[in-house]
């Protein structure tokens, strides 16, 4: 479970910027908080809100960009596969003095008996900065596993008794190394969670011809389950492989008497996408992964959207601590019936030009008070109670102009 993750220059982020899951206290929506051994409450999701341009896809690429440093390395060495994509990690391009520094990656995870943290800092692809923590939930020291600066690896005690090799590329992080040369408990548990973390960018419109063909006939009713509960009648879905293996077809089967068999094709844009998508998320609450999706909304009824969140936030379908970070434009779910207030993001540029992040629980009133949850959060968000939406303010500025 996702803790806290930090950045900083990183494409329009010049500065150091935090994604906190960790709970503030708030009364609302207690039953849905994530209770873990370490005695701390972590958020179920995150919604992130903004204007075109001002940096709300670039937090969830940043997160990536981690992910993928981490473990590319042993996904390629593993499956042989070469064309593996990647996030770019591209430093603040605005100042010359950011493009010459690293860009740094915080995070911190809880795997149940232990929590770790792992810094992770890059510059021109080169790894020059690493460290990986971690201390037993709810007490104890926190014991270093590895630091890695000024181009030399320094072990932790329960390292040096493993004598593992200590030479690894400069561009490779260190913890890749171990993971794919060693088989050690700590450095298993810390890179297993960055490969349980999902990355689904919806506003490509390639990610939606993707899908997942599952493996048990039990997978399979899990996702037709899923559509029903959508209000998707169907009743089968069935593969259609070529000879030579590779999919041809996917038909999803319509009525009780299965007599109305369509192809996908067929169906609508919000089907497709939930195919898409049901494997993902059904995997996710089932291991307690992390899903951050892009533009979550995209092609979806609000009422639909609503469903996908109450599956992380109900612990009834919730019962690993699974979350979902997601990026959206959709006002319909920008209130205290769906969301705490910690939950809230928003996403805006300086006027430097610079991105940053902020919660819905860190903003004050006039009398230094929060935010309440009485109020109408979308509402005062497009009137730019929350921070000033410069797109908005130009065009109602444009059109007094031409009336």
């Amino acid at each position: 479970m996702l803790i806290e993750f930090t950045f900083e220059n990183f494409k329009c982020y010049r500065d150091e910027t935090t994604l906190q899951m960790q709970a503030v206290s708030l009364d609302e929506h207690a039953d849905s908080l994530i209770a873990t051994e370490a005695r701390r409450t972590l958020l179920p999701v995150a919604a992130i809100y903004g204007p075109n341009g001002g940096g709300k896809s670039s937090v969830l690429q940043a997160l990536q960009c981690l992910c993928n440093h981490v473990t590319l390395p042993y996904l390629v060495l593993r499956s042989r596969e070469k064309n593996i994509p990647a996030i770019p990690c591209r430093p603040y391009a605005f100042d010359s003095e950011s493009r010459e520094e690293p860009t740094t990656f915080r995070v911190i995870f809880d795997m149940g008996e232990h929590v770790y943290r792992y810094v992770l800092a890059v510059r021109n692809g080169e790894v020059v900065e690493e460290y990986l923590h971690r201390r037993k939930a709810g007490r104890g020291a926190t014991a270093t596993l590895f630091e890695r600066y000024d181009g030399d690896v320094h072990l932790g005690s329960s390292l040096k008794r493993k004598r593992v090799n200590t030479e690894v590329d400069a561009m490779m992080p260190y913890l890749s190394f171990l993971a794919i040369n060693y088989d050690i408990e700590s450095v298993e548990e810390a890179f297993h969670w960055f490969r349980t973390c999902c990355f689904m960018d919806y506003s490509d419109d390639v990610i939606e011809s993707y899908y997942v063909e599952p493996k048990a006939a039990s997978d399979k009713q899990k996702i037709i389950a899923f559509l029903n509960a959508m209000d998707i009648d169907i009743t089968n879905i069935r593969f259609e492989r070529g000879k030579d293996g590779n999919l041809e077809g996917i038909y999803l089967t319509h009525g009780t008497n299965g007599d109305c068999e369509l192809e996908l094709e067929e169906e609508s844009n919000g089907t497709r996408k939930l195919l898409n998508l049901a494997p993902i998320a059904l995997l996710a609450l089932d291991a307690g992964g992390v899903v951050v999706s892009d533009e979550l909304d995209a092609k979806l009824h609000p009422k639909l959207l609503r469903f996908i969140i109450r599956l992380f936030t109900d612990k009834r379908t919730n019962p690993k601590g699974a979350q979902l970070i997601f990026t959206s434009h959709d006002m319909s779910t920008l209130n205290s019936r769906v969301f705490r207030r910690d939950e809230i993001w928003f996403a805006a540029r300086k006027s430097d030009g610079s991105s940053f992040l902020y919660s819905l629980a860190d903003i004050a009133d006039r009398d230094g008070k929060r935010i309440r949850t009485g109020n109408a959060y979308d509402r005062q968000y497009l009137a730019g109670r929350y921070g000033a939406d410069p797109y908005l303010r130009s065009m109602l500025d444009w059109e007094g102009r031409n009336e």
